[in-house]
């Protein structure tokens, strides 16, 4: 599927996302496979005689070296070193495997190819798209468990939208960048509001499960108020692409269904 005619066509967005099975994280009909083949895919149109297999495009350093080369734009880069200590690379290890106990359907999403750097500072953490498949993790990440797993999900969330973008953008060129989140950031770009509004519903789907317990739960409403002024900002936005608007859709209904159960045990509790 070219990406000229997904940036266009609603029916070509939709056999694309009938492909994949709606969006990374929230669709438990989502094909990560089909998803990471097509994003090779694309990666080796834009090199073609970069690397001689698919697979190796998949690779975060060599997916690197062919943005660096072929992106339209350029980063200097986030200060940061490989991320090597053991005992944080435990800490990492066990907390995906804490996630992916709880939520079994998310396995596959946390066994691809990443790299994790440490970053100085008081940072949390990041993603860039034009660094794939790497996330910068910074020493406060690792404070306690709880928020070492809503980084690991918040980050994991970006690198696999960001997949979704590789094959489309999600806004039209010459969209503004005047959308402030939520949390008070300004300055965002459609891509930006709907990249954090998808990091909001994957880590509100994670702590509001019915095992919880109470502060996961009080963070995961928080999430979803944040979700909400998220598909608020994005809604009927005509710079969305059409693949844009199907992830916007994803969003909003997601919303609508942590609204509705919260309504539900407001109801039952009453």
């Amino acid at each position: 599927m070219a990406a000229d005619s997904l940036m266009t066509s609603p029916t070509r967005a939709m056999e694309l996302w009938q492909a994949l099975g709606g969006t990374p994280f929230l669709a438990d009909t989502f094909q990560p496979r089909t998803l990471l083949s097509l994003a090779a895919a694309a990666r080796r149109r834009v090199d073609p005689s970069a690397y001689p297999t698919l697979a190796e495009y998949l690779d975060p350093a060599k997916a690197a070296d062919v943005f660096r080369k072929n992106a339209r734009c350029r980063t200097e880069g986030i200060e940061s070193v490989p991320l090597e200590d053991p005992e944080l690379l435990r800490q990492i290890t066990e907390a995906t495997e804490r996630i992916t106990a709880r939520v079994p359907q998310w396995t596959p999403l946390f066994q691809i190819p990443i790299r994790y750097r440490h970053m100085p500072g008081s940072h949390i953490s990041c993603t860039t798209a034009l660094i794939p498949q790497t996330i910068f993790l910074g020493t406060p990440a690792f404070a306690y468990d709880r928020l070492l797993e809503e980084t690991l999900i918040h980050e994991h969330a970006h690198v696999w939208l960001t997949f979704v973008s590789e094959l489309c953008d999600l806004q039209v060129d010459g969209s503004p960048t005047q959308f402030t989140l939520p949390s008070g950031t300004s300055g965002k770009s459609l891509r930006g509001v709907l990249l954090a509004g998808h990091f909001a519903a994957v880590a509100a789907r994670y702590f509001l499960r019915s095992d919880t317990d109470a502060d996961s739960h009080q963070r995961g409403t928080e999430l979803v108020g944040y979700l909400g002024g998220c598909v608020t900002t994005a809604a009927d936005r005509l710079e969305l692409t059409p693949v844009g608007r199907l992830v916007q859709a994803d969003l909003a209904a997601a919303w609508e269904l942590h609204t509705r159960s919260a309504l539900a045990k407001e109801t039952a509790a009453s």
